[in-house]
């Protein structure tokens, strides 16, 4: 029992450790936290699998080798990324409740108003395709009238 609780408090140490290293750069380096923070928990596993089984079972336990790295490391590290992957999916879940909400509010607004609000860059797509219209209507307008002067 002590294992799993080990292994949940070295996740947590990376999660809000990558939390932390976030915050300091300027652009975010580590975009899915939930997993990134399961390397120092493979990684100290590791570690802990190469003490038991390089040392020897204390003399007072009867245990083997295979059950301590099974009940001390895998089964532990099995569970702490199951609750990881069950975290991310549940945030993955929140935060497309959250888009769809957005985007329903967004066309209530629009239901609302008649017409979107136009942004800027909207505004000036249209007014330089009016003066592209307007370009060529004009070097029409100028070819046909080389064409009349040449008849």
């Amino acid at each position: 029992m002590g294992a799993i609780f080990f292994y949940i408090f070295i996740y947590f140490v990376g999660y809000y450790g990558s939390n932390i290293l976030n915050m300091f750069t300027v652009r975010p380096l580590i975009t899915n936290r939930f997993i990134a923070a399961l390397v120092p928990v493979v990684g100290v596993a590791i570690l802990h699998g190469y003490m038991i089984a390089t040392k020897p079972p204390p003399a007072s336990q009867n245990i083997t080798v295979e059950s301590a790295l099974f009940s001390y490391v895998i089964m532990p590290v099995v569970i702490v990324t199951l609750g990881a992957i069950y975290f991310m999916w549940n945030t993955r879940r929140g935060e497309e409740e959250e888009a769809e909400e957005a985007a329903r509010k967004a066309a209530e607004e629009v239901e609302e108003d008649g017409e979107p609000e136009r942004t800027s860059a909207e505004e000036e797509f249209e007014a330089n395709a009016e003066k592209a219209e307007l370009k060529n209507s004009s070097d029409e307008i100028a070819d046909a009238d080389k064409k009349r002067k040449e008849l």
